[in-house]
Parts: C-alpha cells; structure tokens; sequence
C-alpha cells in the first residue's frame, strides 16, 4: 500500500489513528507519527496505523530526518488524566467514582513517572469533591454546593444545571441534542427563572435548526435523482444490492419514525431519503415557536423562589398546621411534584 494517497494520509499526523507512537521530524518541516519497526545503516522502517484496524509501513531515508521525539507511555496516559479535571457540573457520585478509578489505575501502571506528583494532586481533588457529592452536594458554575444550600434550593439549582447543558450542546452547534434536551427540561422545569431565561435561546435554535431541515428538503429531489442515476449506471448484479439495500434502509427510517411518533418524542431523527423525517421536524417545528413565542410574552411565576421560601417556612415554621399551608402554597406557585416531594418529606418531619 506505499502509493500517494498513502503517503499524504501518513504525512497527515493529526488524521492518524495512533494508540502509541514516536513522533519523527522530517527535514521538509512534516512529522510521521509511528513506530519504528526496523532500520539499517541509511533507513527507517515505520509503522503508521491508518485506521484503528489497518496498519501500514513506509520507508524513511535516515538523511531525511531532523529527529525523533519518542513517546513515553507514562506522558501519553497522563493526558486522559489530566483531562478528568476541573470536573463538569451536576456529576453524580459514580461518574466521580470512575474517574477516581481511573486516576488510582494510572498511578499503579506507572509508578515513578514525572507525573506522578500531579496525577496525585488529581486524585485528591477527586476524592474531596466525591465526598461532597456523596454528602448530597451537588456542583454547579464550577463551585460545589453544600449540602444544606442545595436542599433550601434544589429546584432553581437543578434547572441551572440543566440548562447549562443545552446552552453547551446550542453552542457546539448540536441542535438536534439541544432541542430534545429542552423538551424534557420544559416538562421537568418550566416555571423557573432558568427556564424563562433560555427561551429567547431556544426559539433562536429552533429557527436555525429548521433552516437547515427546509435546505435538507429543498435538496431532496436532486438527492433521489442523483442516487437513481448512479444506480442506472451499475453492473446488474451491483444495481440489485443496491437497490436492496436501499429499499432496507427506507423500512428502517420508516420504523424508526414510527418508533419516535409513539414515543412522542417530538424532534424526530431526520433522515434524508425519508421526506415524512423532514416534514414531521418542520410541522413540529413550528408549533414550538409558536407554544414557545407565547410563554416568552407571558412569563409564569417563578416556581424555583417558591420552592426556596416554602422550604425556608417548613423550617422555621412551629406547628404542623404552617408546613402544610407551605407546602401547598408552593403547590399553587407550580413548583413540580418531585420537588413538592421534597417538601413535603421536610414537613413531615
């Protein structure tokens, strides 16, 4: 396989798939990242892994050659270690428990490394801030909330979190991602200041996101007309496979359009040889701006604060009689039933 297109692949480091490898400077500025298999008086034999499952070889003359950066194992492994902190809000305590894991595996696969003394200072942020989660903390902003502090505020806290999410999957541009996110969040936290903040965000969204389904059924025609030309173009045998496989492929998004009707899930997975995908995404589409264009110019009240004053009236309040009328006033302000829950547990005390 030592053909052009290899070589432009091979020359390509940032596009190799490597697990381990050296790093070699080449004379004309370019880097091979591989592993060097064989060499003799005048050359270098590397391995270059293409893909996760192919592997090739190339031939590198030694005068071609500035130096070679070899990679320690330990330095490698530090990376995905380093990466594990500052730990992203609203972690549960097994996600940080399998990070601790994976800190305490690399200290014993690589005992004495440089490394060492971090992955250590790592492990110890871990540790402390697990056991703040485990003690019913929760972190959010980059700062871990006490346990007390999230009880008194659970509900404005948990939209925060929430919301902070989908406002990272908008801004990576995922908006499919984003958008099923915001149906479970209006369902779960509609009511609260983070909910009403979001919407002017969300609606933007939506309108970006159906842009780009009416291109996707704009091009549709041309896309079928062009898949159907290629097939014309096809060996017998080929244009029957194909077709086979397309007929299967259409019985599939068919299904799994059916599957997210009966789910109600709302934002479907659009496919682009399916036109119902697109024209359900855009009909729902539309209905959200609407629903969503209305709440923004009535904005309810704020369940996350009455959630916040009911907890405190629970707990200064002296008879069973005043935690009951708490609660039930946080009930008419909308604050949602988990959350009443929870308030009603405090008053039952």
């Amino acid at each position: 396989m030592k053909s052009g297109l290899f070589t432009t692949i091979a020359l390509l480091a940032p596009l190799a798939l490597q697990l381990s490898a050296d790093t070699i400077i080449l004379q004309d500025g370019s880097k091979l990242e591989g592993r060097i298999v064989s060499q003799d008086g005048e050359h270098y034999v590397i391995e270059v892994q293409v893909t996760r499952s192919i592997k090739d070889e190339r031939t590198i003359a030694k005068k071609d050659v500035v130096r070679i950066e070899q990679e320690k194992p330990d330095l490698k492994a530090f990376e995905a270690i380093a990466a594990l902190v500052p730990v992203p809000d609203m972690l549960g305590a097994d996600q940080y428990a399998a990070r601790i894991r994976a800190v305490e595996q690399f200290l014993s696969e690589h005992r004495g490394s440089n490394k060492s003394k971090e992955a250590r200072a790592i492990l110890a942020t871990l540790k402390q801030e697990a056991n703040e989660i485990l003690a019913g903390g929760v972190k959010i902003g980059g700062n871990i909330v006490s346990p007390a502090d999230y009880r008194a505020n659970a509900l404005e806290i948990d939209a925060r979190g929430q919301q902070m999410k989908i406002r990272d999957l908008i801004g990576s541009s995922q908006f499919l991602a984003a958008l099923r996110a915001f149906t479970e969040f209006d369902r779960d936290f509609k009511g609260t200041q983070p909910h009403t903040e979001i919407l002017p965000l969300i609606t933007q969204a939506i309108s970006q996101y159906m842009a780009d389904v009416q291109q996707q059924l704009a091009g549709f025609d041309k896309r079928v007309a062009d898949r159907d030309a290629g097939l014309t173009r096809m060996r017998f045998a080929d244009r029957r496979n194909s077709e086979a496989a397309i007929a299967e492929q259409l019985a599939d998004a068919e299904q799994r359009l059916k599957t997210e009707r009966e789910a109600r899930l709302g934002w479907v997975t659009i496919q682009p040889f399916y036109k119902p995908t697109m024209e359900e995404s855009l009909n729902f589409g539309k209905q959200e701006l609407n629903r969503l264009n209305n709440a923004i110019s009535q904005p309810p009240a704020d369940a996350g604060k009455a959630y916040r004053d009911a907890f405190q009236k629970i707990k200064s309040a002296a008879d069973e009689k005043a935690r009951t009328a708490a609660v039930s006033e946080a009930r008419t302000a909308g604050v949602p039933d988990k959350y009443l829950a929870t308030l009603q547990a405090a008053a039952n005390r």
